[in-house]
């Protein structure tokens, strides 16, 4: 059902490429209909805003990095928590990104204490599913934190424009997009609207893996993805919601800033009930995105009318 390709840097990433008739058939349908998020949201793309007095993940993060031993707490603290002066307080060696784009300093806030999870479940129960707007949801239990020092080393290849389907995931999925700094320019997230990403991929005729290839090789295709790929402009206590099936990209840091951010995937009750197929990432691990696994056991949100 998939296809392996090298890219010029020598990565292997395995994107999806589904070819066995029931589930492609599916497939194609979902990438292909009017979502119940983008019905709300025809751009595919909304901006949500929190107070961040009552949500301080800037705090738990820094806690987090000093428990690890990657920094000096009470120096950061001097520096008012600005986590975007992280790589003046981390040390080159825990800077450098592997192929998947991770840094050792990301990696470390993947074991959050139970503050953090508590105040991101009611993030999500009070501001992110009540905004999708179609009743309850699962949510990625363990969040994704990026952590991408200035002109840190290690970026891998060409500017992997991509959405998360290609890497095994569920087309009705809703992303969510949490800035810990201010975001912009190459310290952010690339993002395609949904219009322009569906026109692409298309073209393609949902063949993932030739898009990862020409990502990385076809010099029209690097043009037109930075073309429709534009750079978000977000602030701390502001949130990005978009269709899964939108066009992005992590760039390489080329300001003097540190990006610290933190993503995560929502599921509608609803929305998923109807779906028959299954899906699973494409990564090391082939993680299960199933519910009570890569998905919260419980929804969160709205409850539906009976």
């Amino acid at each position: 059902m998939t296809t392996t390709y090298t890219t010029s840097t020598g990565q292997a990433p395995d994107y999806a490429n589904y070819t066995e008739p029931g589930f492609r058939a599916e497939f194609v349908a979902d990438m292909e209909r009017t979502s119940p998020f983008q019905k709300r949201f025809p751009t595919g793309v909304t901006r949500l805003r929190y107070d961040p007095r009552q949500f301080d993940f800037v705090a738990i993060v820094g806690d987090a990095l000093a428990a690890a031993g990657m920094l000096d707490r009470g120096t950061l603290s001097a520096r008012g928590d600005r986590l975007e002066h992280l790589h003046e307080l981390i040390a080159p060696v825990h800077q450098a990104m592997d192929v998947s784009q991770q840094s050792a300093a990301a990696r470390v806030l993947y074991e959050m204490p139970l503050a953090f999870h508590a105040l991101y479940e009611r993030l999500l129960t009070e501001v992110v599913v009540p905004a999708i707007g179609i009743g309850p949801a699962h949510f990625q239990r363990t969040p994704t934190f990026r952590v991408f020092f200035p002109h840190a080393p290690g970026y891998p290849g060409a500017t992997s424009y991509h959405n998360d389907l290609m890497i095994g995931h569920n087309p009705r999925e809703v992303n969510v997009f949490f800035p810990l700094v201010r975001c912009e320019a190459t310290r952010s997230l690339l993002l395609a609207q949904l219009p322009e990403s569906i026109e692409l991929l298309r073209e393609y005729d949902w063949n993932f893996a030739a898009f990862g290839r020409d990502t990385q090789n076809d010099a029209s295709l690097q043009a037109r993805c930075e073309r429709i790929c534009q750079p978000l402009r977000l602030d701390v206590g502001e949130i990005l919601l978009f269709d899964s099936r939108c066009l992005h990209a992590g760039p390489h840091n080329l300001t003097e800033l540190t990006r610290v951010t933190f993503d995560a995937r929502v599921l509608p009750v609803v929305d998923h009930a109807r779906q028959k197929n299954v899906y699973q990432g494409r990564g090391r691990r082939r993680a299960s995105f199933a519910i009570g696994e890569y998905f919260s056991a419980h929804a969160i949100g709205q409850r539906t009318l009976s």
